[in-house]
């Protein structure tokens, strides 16, 4: 089907989607329901068909590209990133030497930029290479209205400029290291109160949506004591909901379609409710700031993320209260779901690498020291975890949570690797791609902390191989936010317990996975042993 023929195609089906709910569907019996479903969904596969064009546009035919229907087989196989990208990308990069490559996906086509040389442009020259914008018609999305909003991760130019200088100085000021111990202590507790085999992936992401929620906002999930708590329940929706593959490849099923969904309903519901707890929270942070209130599970001369922002409006850049709530959004996004998936991985390797376990488990004794009783690090003694820090950098390199960065596009003709790409091309950095290439690292399917020593394989590659948080000005703004918890959490572990993989874990032969825009592993069952 060419251009023209799709073009041609494309408003009839769109205004036959919009006539046959709008028209037919209120009609409908629940007799003719099962009717009704497959002829909406004949309708928008035929539509993104037509809408899509199955090869790309002429003007990029010269770059390698990848079937898109290998696409909709992953999505219809729940196939995770790491999952696809070792099934698929990680041989277009070593194998056939494609360091640049495509695939189609919900924005139409994209090129994937696989070597650290292209990708230090594309971090560095964020002008030549600034974010996509949410499409209108995709701002209903469950995804969007999360993160779509007017946000430092989103924006472009001026408008971005001053969400940084709001968010990034209250990121870099407010380490809560001290909250992080007695955090992860009333974890200890919770671990000790289990029995010998404990679903560790499900509490880290408890423990991190708590003290996302203290040092942030001053918000108490309470979601380490009380796993069925309201909060607890509603956030964990929204956040499964988030990662279903069909409704972020086919953002269609979740704006037009989502009445086809009764569940999918539900969860937009519920992030309406989280929303409006947002709203609330600013409005009373706002009072609380105003009668001389702090933070009462903070340090004296610490203030939690979101009165710093406000208390940036005396400098007079100021964020409005939509701008402040899209923020704390992302905020969950840097400071909640990626470091729970991190942590879960760290655990899981050290699990698997008894040596390297005990080495870091000696390194945190050397700092902290071996009584029998729960030590809280300062910021200080965090510092002087090198080994630790190697094992966290290792952990991020093989299973960093995010496996590529949110497309950006080309403003102007310009060359990645000899190869043209046109102006309004989107591109992506495909950093598990770049972490896991033979090309780049070697043994890089291999974990081996000893790559980040002073004079490890780290120090002597590209200074774009390793990117977990991104890099250049548009860096991840929760990266010292982020390694700070898991220096805190994994040196108080390791103090406390020895640890193991159960013989019938799913992850015996290395970590399973799930998740399309940030990667967790499946319920992590680990075993524990108390030390003291």
């Amino acid at each position: 089907m060419s251009l023209l023929q799709n073009s041609f195609l494309e408003v009839p089906l769109k205004n036959a989607l919009v006539l046959y709910n709008n028209e037919v569907v209120p009609r409908l019996t629940k007799k003719n329901k099962m009717i009704s479903i497959s002829v909406s969904v004949a309708l928008s596969l035929i539509y993104l068909i037509s809408e899509k064009v199955l090869k790309p546009p002429k003007n990029l035919r010269h770059i390698p590209y990848i079937s898109y229907f290998d696409s909709i087989k992953s999505v219809l196989r729940k196939e995770s990133a790491s999952d696809r990208s070792d099934r698929v990308f990680l041989p277009e990069i070593d194998k056939k030497n494609h360091s640049i490559f495509m695939e189609q996906e919900r924005l139409g086509w994209i090129v994937h930029v696989s070597n650290p040389k292209d990708a230090k442009r594309i971090f560095l020259k964020i002008d030549k290479f600034p974010k996509i914008q949410t499409k209108d018609e995709h701002k209903e999305t469950l995804n969007a209205k999360f993160t779509g909003g007017p946000n430092i991760v989103m924006l472009n130019g001026p408008e971005w400029k001053k969400h940084r200088m709001v968010a990034n100085p209250a990121f870099h000021r407010s380490m809560p290291v001290k909250m992080f111990g007695k955090l992860t202590q009333d974890m200890i507790n919770v671990i000790d109160s289990m029995g010998e085999t404990v679903d560790i992936s499900n509490l880290l992401h408890r423990w991190t949506l708590e003290a996302i929620g203290k040092a942030g906002f001053d918000f108490e999930f309470n979601a380490i004591k009380e796993q069925n708590n309201e909060w607890m329940i509603r956030y964990t929706k929204i956040n499964q909901g988030l990662r279903d593959p069909k409704f972020i490849f086919f953002p269609l099923l979740d704006t037009t379609l989502r009445w086809l969904f009764p569940e999918r309903v539900k969860v937009h519901n519920e992030m309406d409710i989280f929303l409006d707890m947002l709203d609330d929270v600013i409005l009373k942070k706002k009072e609380a700031i105003k009668n001389g209130q702090q933070n009462k599970v903070l340090e004296e001369n610490e203030k939690d993320l979101l009165t710093l922002m406000i208390e940036s409006e005396e400098s007079g850049s100021g964020l409005s209260n939509e701008e402040l709530k899209s923020t704390l959004c992302i905020f969950f996004l840097a400071g909640h779901d990626t470091t729970a998936g991190a942590l879960s991985f760290a655990v899981h390797y050290l699990a698997q690498n008894q040596d390297v376990q005990q080495k870091a488990r000696e390194e945190a004794i050397r700092i902290l020291g071996d009584d029998k009783c729960d030590i809280l690090p300062t910021v200080e003694q965090t510092k002087e975890m090198i080994y630790i820090n190697q094992v966290i950098k290792e952990t991020l390199r093989m299973s960093g949570p995010a496996t590529r960065v949110l497309p950006r596009i080309s403003v102007e003709d310009t060359e990645l690797s000899g190869v043209f790409i046109p102006k309004g091309t989107h591109l992506t950095v495909n950093i598990y791609g770049i972490q896991h290439s033979e090309k780049v690292w070697k043994d890089g399917s291999k974990f081996n902390p000893d790559r980040f020593a002073d004079d490890g394989e780290a120090s002597q590659v590209e200074s774009m191989a390793w990117t977990p948080f991104g890099n250049g000005a548009r860096q991840c703004i929760g990266m010292n936010f982020s390694l700070s918890e898991q220096r805190v959490m994994l040196a108080m572990l390791l103090r406390k317990y020895t640890w193991k993989t159960p013989e019938n874990s799913i992850h015996k032969d290395g970590p399973k996975t799930f998740g399309l825009g940030i990667l967790s592993p499946h319920k992590l069952d680990i075993n524990f042993q108390k030390r003291y």
